[in-house]
C-alpha cells in the first residue's frame, strides 16, 4: 500500500518543496537566508524570548518532559538553535546541550543570554545542519535527544535521516501544520504576483510525520494552536512585510512604497494590526524502538 511506502511520502515531500507558490518563487540561496536570519536576530529574540521560551517553546518543553525525553544529565543536539529559546531552558533543566546555529548574530545573542542567565552546559557550534558530517564531527549516535524546532534546517528526507543517525534514543521535531499567512501577506502577494493566491506550506509537518510512519516509527503527535495578534507602528509593520517578501523578490523602492501604502490605508491611529491563527505540529519518537536500530 502506498501509505506504507516511504518512497511515496518522500516524493510528496519533495514535490511540496518545489511546486507551491511559496516554493517556486523563493529566490534566495542558503548564504543569503543565513545572513537574513542574522539580521533579524535581535527582533526574533525580542518576539520569542522568555525564561522558558515564548510562543510554542513553553509547550515544547512541557511535551518533552511529559514524554520522558528531557531529563537531567542527558545530551541534546539542538538543530537551528536560534537565540536559545529551547537550548537555555533544556540546559537549565540539567541537560548538556550542543546548539547548532549558522547565523552569527543568533549565536552571539545565545551566548550573551547564557552568560547573563548563568546557564552552563551549552556548547555552541557555527554550522548549518546540511554541512554537518556525523562521522567526521563525532555526532553519530552521539545524543540522547535530537531537537529540530521550527527550523529550516530540516527540509527533506535526507535531513531527517541524519537526525535519526545522530540520536541514540529520542528525536523531537516541530513545524507549522497547514498555512500560516495573514491577510496582509495574502493581499500583497496577489498585488505583486498578478493575482496569484498565496498558498502551500512546503514545511508542513504532515510530510515528515507520514514519512517516519512509513519507515516504521510511531511518533507521538500534538498540535498547538495560537491566535497570533500583532499591533505595531506603521514603519515596523512595513519592515516586517518587506522581510517576508524579500524571500521572493527584490525590495525596490516601488515595492516598499506599495507595502507602505497598504499599511497606511489600513492603520488606525497610527497602529497597524495583523491577526491570524497558526497551528504548530510537534512530534516525539524513539529511534531505538524500531526494527533494525543499531
Amino acid at each position: 500500500m502506498r501509505q506504507n511506502d516511504p518512497g511515496f511520502w518522500a516524493a510528496l515531500w519533495r514535490r511540496a518543496r518545489e511546486e507551491p507558490p511559496v516554493a517556486r518563487r523563493r529566490c534566495r540561496n542558503e548564504a543569503e537566508s543565513i545572513a537574513h536570519w542574522s539580521r533579524r536576530a535581535s527582533r526574533f529574540a525580542r518576539q520569542t524570548g522568555g525564561t522558558r521560551g515564548g510562543g510554542g517553546y513553553a509547550e515544547a518543553l512541557r511535551f518533552l518532559e511529559y514524554e520522558g525525553a528531557l531529563k537531567p544529565g542527558i545530551s541534546v543536539l539542538d538543530i537551528g538553535a536560534g537565540t536559545g529559546n529551547l537550548t537555555l531552558p533544556m540546559a537549565r533543566l540539567g541537560a548538556q546541550v550542543t546548539a547548532l546555529e549558522p547565523a552569527e548574530k543568533m549565536r552571539e545573542i545565545l551566548e550573551r543570554r547564557a552568560v547573563a542567565e548563568g546557564v552552563t552546559g551549552v556548547d555552541i557550534l557555527a554550522a548549518a545542519w546540511q554541512d554537518v558530517d556525523l562521522i567526521r564531527d563525532g555526532m553519530e549516535r552521539g545524543f540522547d535527544l535530537v531537537v529540530a524546532s521550527m527550523t529550516p534546517g530540516i527540509r527533506e528526507p535526507e535531513d531527517l535521516h541524519k537526525m535519526l543517525a545522530a540520536s541514540r534514543r529520542y528525536c523531537y521535531y516541530s513545524a507549522y501544520s497547514g498555512e500560516r499567512w495573514d491577510e496582509a501577506q495574502r493581499d500583497l502577494w496577489r498585488v505583486f504576483f498578478g493575482g496569484e493566491e498565496l498558498s502551500g506550506n512546503p514545511g508542513d509537518i504532515i510530510y515528515p510525520f507520514n514519512y517516519l510512519y512509513a519507515l516504521g516509527y510511531r511518533p507521538v503527535l500534538r498540535f498547538d494552536f495560537e491566535n497570533r495578534v500583532r499591533e505595531g507602528l506603521l514603519e515596523d509593520a512595513v519592515d516586517e512585510l518587506c522581510q517576508f517578501f524579500w524571500q521572493y523578490m527584490d525590495i525596490t523602492e516601488e515595492v516598499r512604497l506599495t507595502i507602505a501604502e497598504y499599511v497606511r490605508e489600513r492603520s488606525i491611529g497610527g497602529v497597524f494590526r495583523r491577526e491570524n491563527t497558526i497551528c504548530r505540529g510537534m512530534m516525539i519518537w524513539r529511534v531505538d524502538r524500531r526494527p533494525g536500530f543499531g
